[in-house]
């Protein structure tokens, strides 16, 4: 028998239609399982805006007033939006940007020799750092 006469045959070629439908079902199956699973464990702090500023709120709590330093030259205008995530994660601490004059400063660098500058300037100690390298830093009276 030639291979050609036995794919002609009209069984052999519903078992492969078939065939392909399971497994299309199959993987269509899987892959939905596993994004409906990714999705509900997906951490909802980091869809939120200014989440790298999350870790600094309870140090800020009962703090009114805060500096918000950065080494970027921002103003109120021309600034890339950090400074008003950072007031939204942060409030009721009302941020002061670009004022070193606060006895607590929040430091938004992206460098570290940046953040060594501004704490040396301020003569600030830091007195916690997130893990995306925000620091609330306290000066020395």
């Amino acid at each position: 028998m030639k291979i050609s006469n036995f794919l002609n045959h009209p069984y052999l070629r519903l078992f492969f239609i078939a065939l392909f439908c399971i497994l299309i079902a199959i993987n269509f199956f899987t892959i939905s399982t596993k994004t409906v699973e990714q999705v509900k464990n997906l951490d909802k702090k980091f869809l939120e805006p200014g989440f790298e500023f999350a870790g600094l709120r309870k140090d800020l709590k009962g703090i009114p007033k805060a500096g918000y330093l950065s080494e970027k030259n921002q103003t109120a205008e021309n600034q890339d939006g950090r400074f008003m995530m950072a007031q939204y994660m942060l409030a009721p601490t009302v941020l002061d940007l670009n004022n070193p004059n606060h006895r607590y400063l929040i430091l938004d660098c992206t460098q570290p020799k940046a953040a060594i500058y501004l704490l040396e300037k301020t003569n600030a100690k830091p007195i916690a750092v997130t893990p995306f390298g925000k620091i609330l830093a306290e000066r020395k009276p």
